[in-house]
């Protein structure tokens, strides 16, 4: 940048009458010419800016009189001793003249002249202190607005400096920091102090700057929060330590993001490389169940051994069942709304809900007679159930009781009035489910932050703090609301509102059926998986056979040759799961070269890096799956495949 470039030192707007008198201004317009308000207002306009520079009186007389819009005044000759212009813009309107007003300074300029210089010449003295001024009014408007802390700290851990924000973001003052560093320790947590101090003396002799994150407790409510310090040593001229300078950043969102993202990422492996024992439990269960069925129907009723075969019988479909809802409950993402009634569900989630509570804990139902249907997906209903097991178990201190009831209620009728929050009217008939605990209770400093993201109680490990957002996220899709009333060491309420089903929400939601014009019925489609012989136990397959597809596992080419020459429809997509890269995906795909060549060929690469794939190879499949990816995202992206299918050249 040019040293001398031109700058705005000050912009104002002034309001003339048609003599030229000063009628309004701008705030600031007084600190620009260095004169009281009280002065201005009747003030002729040339003669103020002629006792500035005598040529400029006739030249802005002028100009004013001539009805011009734009006039730029500068000194009368370079040894002028002004260092700026006046830029004027002028609007004529009525009997007003209306100008905008700008003082323009050659930046830097103030400081060629000596301190003697500056001090003769009043109007150096005024261009200098509205340089500072506005320099000091843009760092404040930084300072209130930097999402952080600025503060120097002494040697001893006490504070000489800290920036405003510090009391907005820790709701505490700052004012027993300046005085005592044992404050400042005192508010780390007890397990992040001593690396704070060894982090500190670590780098007590390194000039460059470094960065600790350490936890702080907040003194008013008890919660924690996580503070990125980036600090500076500073040094005397003999090398003495006398501080660091520094900023806090409050991270404590990322940081749990971050930390909920790596716990994902493990339990996503986890639960690809535990699903084949899901799947191995659930045949096992098969097993015992069709032979207890096949026992329990050849023995008569008296005999000894009925009974037991019958519970036997009972307890493993229970069994297949449990696993089966465990599964659904573990998918990524929700499934589609559909209706429901509440009293069903609920009952069916009571399996898992007694696994969640602590052994001895009673959970006594009293669930309305009649049927209240809903629109709601069923997965998300039983998250819903589960979060709130799961708040109740932690707060279960004693033998733990669970009351969940539901009863009707009537369109306009108050619901929630001595509850926490605000009461409403219902918007239409609908359900109100309780869900009550004898439990602690929540204390008032959390009551009104239970339902926001990020917010929990529990260590960073066992909570994420998005149950009871995600619970009210849920109930505001589908057209419900939630509250909750608590009482402390007595135990908390949460009420549940959803309207009732009026059965045209599936038809605003999905596309209109195919008119008479289109008569041809669609067709499930086909698809064949190839894979060793455990490729029956992949949860995968499972997935892919809930989305009403017809799914055939293959793990013999001859057997899979034997099914493409007698099969009358083509299949729409092969699926290959974990093969000998070097022969069997070979035969596969020119099986279905030969035989069905419309059909489309993925595969599913496991335990072996995809730029091991032969090239001939790759150029048969549509599209290759890393192991890394999700088996639900593989069935989504499968599905997009069928629909919308990729042509192989």
């Amino acid at each position: 940048m040019n040293p001398f470039e031109d700058q705005i030192i000050g912009c104002c707007p002034i309001v003339l009458d048609q003599k030229f008198f000063i009628q309004s201004f701008g705030k600031s317009f007084p600190d620009l010419f260095g004169l009281p308000d009280d002065k201005l207002v009747g003030t002729d306009f040339c003669e103020l800016l002629a006792e500035r520079e005598p040529s400029w009186g006739p030249v802005l007389r002028k100009f004013l009189t001539e009805k011009n819009s734009e006039l730029e005044l500068k000194p009368s000759d370079e040894t002028s001793t002004r260092s700026f212009s006046i830029q004027i813009q002028a609007v004529y309107f009525g009997e007003h003249i209306h100008l905008t007003v700008s003082m323009i300074g050659a930046h830097g300029r103030p400081f060629e002249y000596s301190v003697k210089e500056i001090i003769d010449d009043p109007s150096r003295v005024s261009e200098l202190f509205l340089r500072l001024q506005r320099t000091e009014s843009r760092l404040n408007s930084y300072m209130q607005h930097f999402p952080g802390v600025f503060f120097f700290q002494r040697a001893d851990f006490s504070f000489q400096y800290i920036s405003p924000n510090f009391e907005k973001m820790l709701e505490l003052s700052p004012d027993r920091l300046l005085r005592s560093g044992s404050q400042f320790l005192g508010m780390i947590l007890e397990r992040d102090r001593d690396y704070f101090v060894s982090e500190i003396r670590k780098h007590s002799q390194d000039s460059t700057a470094f960065t600790i994150q350490f936890r702080i407790r907040k003194a008013k409510d008890n919660s924690t929060i996580y503070l990125t310090d980036v600090r500076s040593p500073v040094y005397s001229e003999n090398g003495m330590l006398l501080g660091y300078e520094g900023v806090w950043l409050d991270t404590t969102r990322q940081t749990i993001a971050e930390r909920k993202l790596t716990s994902s990422a493990w339990k996503e492996n986890l639960a690809m490389l535990t699903a084949g024992l899901v799947h191995d439990f659930s045949n096992v269960m098969a097993g015992i169940y069709a032979l207890s069925e096949l026992y329990h129907s050849s023995i008569e009723p008296d005999n000894s051994m009925y009974e037991g075969l019958g519970q036997i019988k009972k307890s493993s479909m229970e069994a297949r069942k449990l696993v089966r809802r465990i599964i659904d409950i573990n998918r990524e993402e929700a499934g589609q709304k559909n209706y429901h009634d509440p009293k069903k569900l609920i009952c069916d989630q009571l399996d898992l809900l007694k696994i969640i509570f602590p052994k001895g804990t009673q959970i006594e139902l009293d669930l309305t007679g009649e049927e209240i249907p809903i629109y709601i997906d069923d997965i998300e209903f039983r998250q819903i159930l589960l979060n709130l097991a799961m708040n109740s178990k932690d707060a279960l201190q004693k033998q733990g009781i669970i009351h969940i009831r539901t009863r009707r209620v009537k369109n306009g009728e108050k619901l929630f009035e001595s509850a926490h929050e605000d009461a409403i009217d219902a918007k239409r008939d609908g359900i109100l489910i309780e869900f009550e605990d004898n439990g602690s209770g929540i204390p008032p400093v959390y009551r009104d932050r239970i339902f926001n993201s990020f917010f929990t109680t529990k260590e960073i490990h066992k909570g994420s703090g998005f149950g009871l957002y995600n619970i009210r996220r849920i109930l505001k899709s589908a057209g419900g609301e939630i509250s909750f009333q608590t009482e402390e060491e007595v135990g908390t309420t949460f009420l549940i509102y959803l309207p009732e089903a009026d059965f045209t929400e599936q038809l605003n939601e999905t596309p209109a059926p195919k008119t008479a014009s289109s008569p041809k019925l669609e067709q499930r489609p086909i698809v064949v998986v190839f894979g060793n012989e455990e490729v029956f136990e992949y949860d995968l397959i499972s997935m892919l056979q809930a989305k009403n597809w017809e799914v055939i596992a293959f793990s013999k080419v001859p057997k899979l040759e034997s099914y493409l020459e007698d099969c009358k429809r083509s299949p729409s997509l092969c699926l290959l799961i974990d093969v000998d890269i070097s022969s069997e995906p070979s035969k596969v795909c020119k099986l279905f070269d030969k035989l069905h060549p419309d059909t489309l060929l993925a595969m599913l690469s496991i335990g072996r890096n995809i730029d091991e794939i032969p090239e001939n190879l790759s150029r048969d499949l549509a599209i290759i799956y890393d192991s890394s990816m999700s088996p639900n995202n593989i069935v989504q992206n499968l599905e997009k495949l069928i629909s919308s299918p990729i042509k192989v050249e």
